[in-house]
């Protein structure tokens, strides 16, 4: 697979791309987001499913599930790979599932994305170390990297904080970031939590990505079963 750990560190952090390489030759390496997919009618098919009294979204084509907290909002978000977005409106706190799919064959191993993120860790940070700074006109802080587990895969965890300046607030943001690779797809899932709220209950924002689940679809389940 022509540089196939170069080209994953671009897709995972999609920022980054842009600085290295033109945008339409990045482009051509991940296949269309599933927002543009249903606006160009490309996909008919019933791949997702929300259920809004429980605030559970399921994605049956990128095999990825999140249980939302009943009482926050949910949409698809505003970035072109997100595939979910749930957010309380009044303390600015926002979950975020982005998936992109990569045109390399599906059943491809991808690399361990720890063992990646050792030997091109300056690539993958750059736009939370260089471009957030540059975008929010901030100062990225308690910066931190770590190797995780989500329902037994391996998940690259990145946790930090930036000033928020926002007409006549103030406010310290936490972020928190989980990364894996399956196959072809990347996915990220992305909390945003002012600092005060998350200082007051840690375990609770962390317990978020424990309702995280991967799901396997009919041709998953006849080929284990052959």
């Amino acid at each position: 697979m022509k540089n196939i750990l170069l080209l994953l560190t671009f897709i995972l952090l999609l920022a980054s791309c842009k600085a290295t390489k033109k945008e339409n030759e990045v482009t051509d390496y991940f296949e269309k987001s599933d927002k543009e997919q249903k606006d160009l009618k490309l996909s008919t098919e019933y791949t997702e499913h929300f259920d809004s009294i429980n605030n559970l979204y399921s994605n049956y084509k990128y095999k990825v599930a999140f249980d939302a907290p009943n009482h926050w909002s949910s949409d698809a978000g505003v970035s072109e790979h997100t595939i979910f977005r749930t957010f309380q409106p009044d303390s600015a706190i926002t979950f975020v599932i982005n998936v992109v799919e990569l045109k390399v064959p599906k059943n491809e191993k991808a690399p361990d994305i720890w063992e990646m993120y050792q030997n091109q860790k300056d690539k993958m940070d750059y736009s939370i170390k260089v471009l957030i700074p540059e975008q929010f006109n901030t100062t990225v802080n308690d910066f931190e990297a770590s190797k995780t587990y989500i329902k037994n895969r391996t998940t690259l965890k990145r946790k930090f904080s930036y000033l928020v300046r926002e007409l006549d607030m103030e406010y310290s943001n936490t972020s928190i970031v989980y990364q894996t690779l399956i196959n072809n797809l990347s996915y990220t899932f992305s909390l945003d939590v002012p600092t005060m709220f998350y200082e007051e209950k840690p375990e609770y924002f962390e317990s978020l990505f424990l309702r995280i689940f991967f799901l396997l679809n009919k041709n998953d389940i006849n080929n284990k079963s052959n």
